[in-house]
């Protein structure tokens, strides 16, 4: 679980900075005592890169954070970071104190203790990053920062249970990642390793794999996000490099779903068809908005009919099952000079190929408004890639078909990861609209692949 913060427009933090060198905490002096610095920060954003930039900025001083403590009543949120430069360059008005000095009222009781727990590397209910000197421990077993005498530029994008994003930039300007992952992606390490060894060229470069923290080191991947790139020339040659990986694995899935690809097969999604649109029906009936008119049980019927009757076309078009990336989107394909490079496979799944196509097609389009005719094309351009698996026939039908599919299994998909939760209806109105969606494509023209 990260820690994105959401609520009013800033919230503030009391920072707890510790020196694991004398072991005491930063503070500011007061006529009542040593106090803890505070710091707001605008909400929803990432707490860790946020606060990390705004102490370097305004104390003066370089950190890592270790834990996001919840708020106690009466109090703001409590953030424990470690210093990873040197003390001196804190601002003259603050100082180091030993916890036991500093205002009791600045902690909640079960906050002080926590704190101390940390502080002797016994907090172990935070994870495995939420201890003193972790960062050293890091940097002594990655290869290119073992043994230097000065510490890389850090900086800390995120931070949770188990969970870590980081850059190091070292004195050569080389840029390197560390990403952790904890529950509930623990998969994504196994995922990555499985896939970095099959496709080198289309992920980051490995440096270092630390399977005792889920953890590895990558190399930065220079270029443009796929959704920030006004080159059609890059989006074509993403779709056509991602086809080509999902020929290559649809080969041996076996390893995929050994490290934990998840099944969202067209049988898979067949299976759910009744509870999904029993739930569908449920969601419609309690729309509450007239924008836009929700669908009938006789249009939910239909459109049951006809997914059940897509997903089996779909099976048996001759195009394999295979690799789908999950998070396609957003960002997580990159432009560089050696072509695609795909990041973040944490939701990596086996369906049907042409709905990762889909999503990423979708993602260009909220990205930058494509026409018909560059929609079209990318559909071709990907679709071209699997001639050798279908005759034109039922390339153009499954062509026809992916768009409509697509939008259906996001819909499941969201349904399913929160049907079980406290309040599954916080996936209606994603599912009434992929629903929508769903229809709409649907009811289009045969599409023609020539």
């Amino acid at each position: 679980m990260t820690d994105r913060l959401n609520g009013s427009e800033r919230i503030e933090c009391r920072l707890v900075v510790i020196d694991a060198q004398s072991m005491k905490i930063l503070t500011t002096a007061s006529t009542a005592g040593p106090l803890l610095p505070r710091e707001k920060i605008p909400a929803y954003t990432r707490v860790a890169e946020t606060l990390t930039k705004s102490i370097e900025d305004r104390l003066g001083i370089s950190t890592i954070q270790l834990a996001f403590l919840s708020g106690t009543e009466g109090l703001s949120y409590c953030v424990v970071h470690e210093l990873i430069g040197p003390r001196e360059a804190a601002s003259g008005l603050l100082e180091f104190t030993a916890l036991d000095d500093i205002i009791s009222t600045e902690f909640a009781v079960e906050e002080r203790a926590i704190v101390l727990a940390i502080m002797k590397g016994e907090a172990k209910e935070l994870g495995r990053f939420a201890r003193l000197g972790w960062i050293d421990d890091l940097l002594a077993k990655t290869d290119g920062y073992r043994g230097q005498s000065s510490m890389p530029i850090i900086r800390q994008l995120n931070q949770g249970i188990d969970f870590c994003l980081l850059s190091m930039t070292d004195l050569a300007r080389c840029k390197t990642w560390f990403k952790a992952v904890g529950e509930p992606n623990t998969r994504e390490h196994a995922l990555t390793m499985e896939l970095a060894v099959r496709f080198p060229d289309r992920l980051p470069r490995i440096r270092q794999s630390i399977p005792q923290w889920n953890a590895w080191v990558m190399e930065d991947v220079q270029g443009t996000p796929l959704n920030q790139s006004i080159n059609p020339g890059d989006w074509h040659e993403a779709v056509a490099a991602l086809a080509s990986m999902q020929q290559i694995s649809s080969n041996d899935l076996s390893s995929f779903y050994a490290a934990g690809a998840q099944d969202w097969t067209c049988g898979r999604l067949q299976s759910l068809l009744e509870p999904f649109f029993a739930d569908a029906a449920l969601a419609m009936r309690m729309q509450t908005s007239s924008k836009v008119a929700a669908l009938t049980e006789a249009e939910l019927d239909w459109l049951k009919m006809s997914v059940e009757v897509a997903l089996s076309d779909l099976t048996t078009s001759g195009i394999p099952e295979t690799i789908l990336h999950g998070d396609v989107g957003h960002g997580n394909v990159i432009a560089s000079p050696r072509g695609p490079v795909f990041l973040d496979w944490a939701e990596t799944h086996v369906g049907h190929p042409f709905l990762c196509a889909e999503h990423l097609i979708a993602d260009l389009d909220r990205s930058h408004r494509l026409t018909p005719s560059e929609t079209r094309a990318l559909r071709l351009s990907y679709a071209e890639r699997w001639r050798d698996y279908a005759g034109p026939d039922e390339l153009a039908r499954v062509a026809t078909l992916a768009p409509a599919i697509a939008a259906f299994a996001y819909a499941v998909i969201a349904w399913e990861a929160h049907r079980s939760r406290p309040e599954p209806s916080l996936a209606w109105p994603t599912l009434r609209s992929m629903l929508r969606r769903t229809k709409r494509e649907l009811e289009q023209p045969m599409e023609v692949v020539a």
